[in-house]
């Protein structure tokens, strides 16, 4: 029997990696357990087409606290992405180039959709609580912006960008998320494009990874499935794929979707057990592609019928190149597993383009994510308090269940300091 340590922190997320560092720092005798052959989570960089991408998170501002916190403490550096010299709108009866008059008038209907923000969310840092809040967790995305006093291409604009911004098809989203991206972003609309695509780590999210694993102290062991947690009222045991570990306390960090693949002994409350089994709603792709050289600076959209909401393109490869992102509202209607459909989607929104290769990572049928991030369905408000609440001598982490920016690298960072505080109070 391997001998018992403080804490047992399952999952080598930033949430997991921030929780084991914090209780290392504390004296606390940690192990990590990670059931990939790497840490990060779903900040993972990766090569592309001689290329390194990011496969997950990318985007990162200077509103995000908990993680400008991180970036200040290790000296880490951004860099501001470049902005494309042409925009597309696609739409039932083509694409359209847009004007920069009209583009800027599409963004400006942001602010006309989250109308009222100010009133549901006065404190974007804290789970919503109010009656308005409520009944606005209870309508869909796709509602507010039928409802909405906007003509149809302003809607279709919309469209595509709260499912680029959702990773789901709109009418499976709670509006809560997108106002609360809004409230998070200062209420401002331009801002919300800033803090989701304007600026990202030098380095990658590689750069920030590696700086708190080279910070942590305790063991980590990589390809280490957790299958069963069971607790009592002296501590806690783990039964893995390498065999049993024992610890005084545990900080489960995995994503939503993956809670129910972990049995608990005794079971958790209710509401997680529900929350787990309906789960979170992004169930998008992200890919990236390599189109023939020469292809100009561009983005383009797409409202969520269409299998791409949204491409950009990225920079070049060593060849000439140029290298695209994209983002899809589900994984199921395109998968990585048919580049030509996958070309024929990104070809479709940009005129001209000659896709050559296509890449990406399917989050949705990993089984360590099991989603892209975390987007609440209609209703599901009445989770989140639930899911941070700890069990006994387990706690809970992860940017799903973030009080503020939830679904976001600083989500994830504020979940494993939460964590890792329960936890001390519990050893203390």
């Amino acid at each position: 029997m391997e001998p018992a340590v403080d804490v047992a922190v399952v999952g080598g997320g930033l949430a997991g990696l921030t929780a084991a560092r914090e209780l290392g720092r504390r004296g606390r005798n940690v192990i990590l357990l990670e059931g990939r052959d790497r840490l990060g989570g779903r900040a993972w960089v990766s090569s592309f087409a001689g290329v390194d991408v990011e496969m997950g998170g990318a985007f990162v501002h200077w509103t995000q606290p908990h993680l400008w916190a991180e970036v200040t403490r290790y000296g880490l550096d951004i860099v501001e992405l470049p902005e494309p010299e042409k925009a597309f709108l696609r739409r039932d009866d083509g694409v359209e180039e847009l004007s920069a008059d009209v583009f800027i008038a599409l963004n400006e209907s942001f602010e006309r959709l989250c109308l009222g923000a100010e009133a549901l969310l006065p404190e974007p840092m804290s789970i919503p609580e109010s009656p308005e809040a409520v009944e606005a967790d209870l309508r869909s995305t796709a509602e507010r912006i039928a409802a909405a006093d906007l003509g149809p291409r302003h809607r279709d604009y919309l469209d595509a960008v709260c499912t680029g911004l959702s990773s789901a098809p709109n009418d499976r989203v709670s509006y809560l998320n997108i106002a609360k991206t809004f409230a998070l972003s200062g209420f401002v609309g331009e801002k919300v494009f800033e803090t989701n695509g304007r600026w990202a780590l030098q380095g990658g999210t590689r750069s920030l990874v590696d700086a708190i694993a080279a910070d942590l102290r305790g063991e980590v062991l990589l390809g280490t499935r957790v299958d069963e947690i069971a607790q009592d009222p002296t501590g806690v045991t783990l039964r893995t794929s390498e065999g049993e570990r024992h610890a005084s306390a545990a900080i489960v960090a995995v994503p939503l979707n993956t809670l129910g693949s972990v049995r608990f002994d005794p079971k958790l409350s209710d509401t997680k057990q529900e929350a787990a089994n309906e789960g979170v709603v992004s169930l998008g792709v992200k890919i990236w592609a390599k189109l023939a050289g020469g292809f100009p600076s561009a983005f383009s959209a797409a409202p969520d019928r269409f299998p791409l909401s949204f491409v950009e393109t990225f920079s070049s490869t060593p060849d000439g190149g140029t290298i695209v992102l994209g983002f899809g509202p589900s994984a199921a209607n395109l998968s990585l597993t048919d580049p030509e459909a996958v070309a024929r989607a990104i070809e479709d929104l940009l005129p001209g383009a000659q896709v050559e290769e296509v890449g990406g990572h399917d989050w949705v049928q990993d089984p360590f994510a099991g989603e892209t991030w975390a987007t609440y369905r209609p209703g599901a408000l009445r989770w989140l308090p639930e899911l941070e609440r700890r069990e006994g001598r387990i706690a809970f982490a992860g940017s799903d269940i973030a009080r503020g920016w939830g679904s976001y690298m600083d989500g994830a960072i504020e979940t494993g300091l939460r964590a890792s505080r329960e936890v001390e109070a519990i050893l203390s």
